[in-house]
């Protein structure tokens, strides 16, 4: 039975489908010719748009009109730190649907192109790993991020009619029972939407970081093999497989070029807000009494755990392909080189030079997508807690 190579991607598709972020399939010669097609596609649109309008748009518009309108510093920070995770949101789902068809023909490429194929042995066992793991991590991400709504509506509802689950601004009175309710049911379906759209959109940038990272892997693990002891190809055989990989190498670069530019502004949007929002999900969690809230405190745990994980998945699959990619001199250099001729060692030396340059992703051209900016990420937050901290002390 044949390896599905992006087994991974198929969940995430369908929750980019519902959460209305997938741009529809490419165009046949039967549908491309059709009157309709063109209608068809802008009425699905506009069924997008308004579905995100009164849902994450409206709600995130309400989030900001609350924190913006609040005299109270502990209630600002109450909202802000929510709203800043939707404003983020709202950025990937522009992003997503001017620059979702990139990821939809990679992942159609890798499914379909034999140059990605992957063989069986060494490779497919790397390839099932890495795909297994990805999806526990998936699941550990989702089960922190989903796992917040349940805790935050069941307080809410205990404590009916003095708490919303999300605090926002809105023109009427909100505690008498009818709107109370009315407002209830509006966050309990909007705020689960936006969730899935918002970690789906993350696990998608992080899978597509994944893959390349694990074309390059594959890539040094072929360029390693090349003429092995055990079996010699003939000169002309050998000379033929070394151009594919190196045309393989060339495919995965550009790939890795259309990646960044899906995931840039995306992915800048949230580094510059993630710092702020683990300051101030940090500085509400150590406020709270566990006693008196406990299911406030665990959905501000796992809020916090999410949000960690929300920039730190991102620089550790960006990272994957800066590492793997630095391997691959050292992989071609351990090949059987020394009994080639000497036009193939000449082909093999121009090549790996062509290697020694580094491959990185970058988010907005500037920050490097990798470990070191999740520790500037991470120590930018704790110096705005302790200046927070400072200010609240005095």
């Amino acid at each position: 039975m044949g390896l599905d190579n992006i087994k991974g991607s198929r969940v995430l598709v369908r929750n980019l489908k519902f959460c209305r972020l997938w741009p529809d399939p490419r165009s046949t010669p039967t549908t491309a010719t059709s009157t309709s097609a063109p209608w068809g596609r802008f009425f699905r649109l506009l069924q997008s748009f308004a579905i995100h309008f009164f849902v994450t748009f409206t709600f995130t518009a309400m989030m900001w009109m609350e924190a913006l309108s609040s005299d109270d510093f502990e209630h600002c920070t109450d909202v802000l730190f929510i709203t800043l995770t939707m404003t983020s949101l709202v950025a990937k789902i522009f992003n997503n649907w001017r620059h979702a068809k990139i990821a939809r023909d990679l992942l159609e490429e890798w499914s379909v192109s034999p140059q990605f194929k992957v063989r069986s042995g060494a490779e497919r066992e790397m390839w099932e790993r890495e795909q297994l793991r990805f999806s526990r991590v998936s699941l550990l991400y989702s089960f922190c991020s989903l796992g917040v709504v349940p805790c935050i509506f069941i307080s809410s509802a205990y404590n009916y009619p003095n708490e919303l689950p999300f605090l926002v601004w809105v023109p009427f009175d909100w505690q008498r029972p009818g709107t109370f309710w009315s407002l209830f049911a509006y966050q309990l379906f909007a705020v689960p939407f936006t969730c899935l759209s918002n970690l789906t959109s993350d696990l998608l940038n992080c899978y597509l970081m994944l893959y390349v990272s694990l074309c390059l892997k594959m890539l040094g693990m072929r360029l390693a093999a090349l003429a092995t002891a055990e079996q010699r190809d003939s000169e002309l055989q050998l000379r033929v497989q070394l151009l594919e990989l190196i045309a393989l190498h060339r495919r995965i670069k550009v790939q890795a070029n259309m990646i960044q530019t899906f995931i840039s502004k995306s992915t800048l949007i949230q580094i510059l807000l993630s710092a702020i929002i683990l300051c101030l999900s940090i500085y509400r969690l150590q406020m709270l009494n566990v006693f008196q809230a406990p299911s406030i405190f665990v959905a501000m745990a796992q809020y916090l755990f999410a949000m960690t994980m929300q920039i730190f998945l991102p620089s550790i699959y960006g990272n994957e392909i800066t590492h793997n990619a630095d391997r691959l001199p050292t992989a071609l250099y351990s090949c059987n080189w020394p009994d080639m001729s000497w036009q193939m060692r000449r082909l093999i030396l121009s090549f790996m030079i062509y290697l020694n340059r580094p491959m990185v992703l970058r988010a907005g051209g500037f920050f490097e997508v990798g470990l070191p900016l999740f520790t500037k990420t991470m120590n930018q937050a704790y110096s705005l807690l302790a200046l927070l901290l400072n200010v609240n002390s005095k």
